[in-house]
């Protein structure tokens, strides 16, 4: 993955020019770095709340500082396809507290779910409101209504994990299947729905407040706040549907692609596309490793 990130990173460093980014950072109001990293991380706790009530639904309770230290270190694993990475947070929760896996591993599926119709909703929204025109984005709404649909049917959960059953390869984990069909259950419900996507997109959106930051800090100027909340959703749709490490090249090239139809020169577009994945992944990296080094010191010093 290191050496997929600079192959990829290098193609874009060429595609703007070096000093095209050297130019950009040289410039950076580092007044604005402090609110940028405020937002950013506020962003990751309308997720966290997200996380604390699935646990709870499940009857799993964790101290508040250790359980915020486990849902931050899953993000030292972002860069990986769909953040599968995060499942880090289910094999802490089992070896920190005992919590079965299969309780946990359905409710981190459950969470990718949510991203992903959030941030498709988010994008729909603001590209719909920039445009006056909702009627061109009916297809979409139609798939994300369907989707919801579907994955909230409780007959069709119930008739996938039936003729799971009946392999005999996976009949020696029906426990385990059994307990993750229980979450999904649970989680299927219209209220956890609702309130769980709808973090996500208060998410979404104090992300993009902190783009936007961003785009100021570089002296970039972007007319409305729901063209960059649109532009970056979309972007992070198509990455995550790449199924590349973190989206890596595609969020970043169609973020680029996208600023560059609104009248930016595309020699920027490409260096304001690093710059802005700096903030919004690999600071959730960075975090994401201390974090994980911060739980492991407290679970030693409570085994101790």
């Amino acid at each position: 993955m290191i050496l997929f990130t600079i192959v990829v990173y290098s193609i874009f460093i060429f595609l703007s020019d070096f000093r095209q980014i050297y130019s950009q950072l040289r410039y950076f109001d580092f007044i604005l770095l402090a609110p940028i990293l405020i937002v950013i991380f506020a962003s990751w706790m309308a997720l966290f709340v997200r996380w604390v009530w699935l646990l709870r639904m499940q009857g799993v309770k964790i101290p508040f500082k250790n359980n915020l230290l486990i849902y931050l270190a899953g993000y030292s694993l972002s860069v990986t396809p769909a953040k599968s990475g995060e499942f880090l947070k289910s094999v802490l929760l089992k070896k920190q507290y005992n919590v079965k896996q299969s309780f946990t591993v359905a409710i981190i599926v459950q969470e990718r779910f949510f991203d992903i119709v959030g941030t498709l909703i988010v994008s729909i929204l603001a590209i719909g409101l920039i445009k006056n025109d909702f009627l061109s984005f009916s297809p979409l709404i139609f798939l994300v209504c369907i989707t919801i649909f579907l994955t909230s049917y409780k007959k069709i959960s119930e008739s996938f994990f039936e003729r799971i059953y009946r392999i005999r390869f996976f009949q020696r984990y029906t426990s385990s299947f059994e307990n993750v069909n229980d979450v999904l259950k649970n989680i299927q419900r219209p209220k956890i729905l609702i309130f769980s996507t709808t973090l996500t997109m208060v998410y979404r959106l104090l992300e993009a407040a902190g783009i936007y930051l961003i785009l100021m800090a570089v002296g970039i100027g972007v007319s409305d706040y729901f063209v960059m909340a649109g532009t970056y959703s979309l972007s992070v749709i198509l990455g995550t549907i790449s199924f590349s490490p973190g989206g890596l090249g595609v969020t970043e090239g169609s973020f680029g692609g996208l600023l560059f139809l609104q009248n930016i020169e595309l020699s920027k577009t490409f260096a304001i596309a690093i710059i802005v994945r700096l903030f919004t992944l690999w600071f959730a990296v960075l975090v994401g490793f201390i974090a994980l080094k911060l739980s492991n010191s407290l679970n030693n010093e409570k085994k101790s």
